[in-house]
């Protein structure tokens, strides 16, 4: 813990601290769909890992997408729950500039290439090739927690449990999280998705190569 640089780690606690003074809409998405939305946008900083391709990926190389950056593992019912809806959103809305990251960094490298394999998901899957990001458990408040950690030991997201799902828009912002399974099919969510990726239009889309999924 007294490794983590403190600006950062204040930064992600009051990141996902919640919200005040909700709106309707905001209101109507935690209680229909367990997506939480933040008062402000929130820069994320860049991470770099590698695809079950083999290739490298940085979030901002998927600058002008709208992305759901998702933290699973394979041991996780509820993760098993969301797979589907997932798959089905981006399915549903990858046409309109809609991508998804199923980050794992908990699991063996191989063992997260056999079960891409065995489920072929729509999305890249990403882990730690190397390049020093994993996941730190920490205790604080008298509660478990975990924090993306970059090669400085900079914490750069909470991640309470799995799953947990950031909104980032085109810009490379969080806009809103999710702990547990989301209501990614309800109609406030996909208006809300609907939404930044209508705004994503503005942007100027990244021309990275994005990396594939297993097919």
């Amino acid at each position: 813990m007294q490794r983590f640089s403190l600006s950062l780690l204040l930064g992600c606690l009051i990141l996902f601290a919640g919200f005040t003074g909700a709106s309707a809409q905001t209101d109507n998405l935690a209680s229909t769909s367990n997506i939480f939305m933040f008062p402000n946008p929130v820069q994320i900083s860049d991470l770099a890992l590698k695809t079950s391709t083999g290739q490298n990926a940085t979030l901002k190389d998927f600058r002008g997408k709208v992305v759901l950056l998702h933290f699973w593992s394979i041991q996780c019912p509820a993760c098993r729950v969301e797979e589907p809806l997932l798959q089905r959103l981006k399915q549903n809305l990858g046409s309109s500039g809609l991508e998804i990251l199923g980050v794992n960094l908990v699991d063996p490298p191989q063992a997260i290439l056999q079960h891409t394999m065995a489920n072929r998901p729509p999305f890249p899957v990403l882990y730690d090739g190397g390049a020093g990001f994993s996941l730190r458990t920490v205790r604080l408040a008298g509660r478990n927690t975990a924090f993306l950690i970059n090669p400085s030991k900079e914490a750069i997201l909470e991640v309470p449990g799995f799953p947990t799902t950031y909104i980032v828009d085109c810009k490379g912002n969080a806009v809103g999280y999710s702990v547990g399974v989301a209501g990614w099919e309800t109609p406030p969510a996909v208006a809300l998705l609907r939404g930044l990726l209508a705004d994503g239009k503005s942007c100027k889309v990244s021309k990275a190569v994005i990396p594939q999924p297993i097919r």
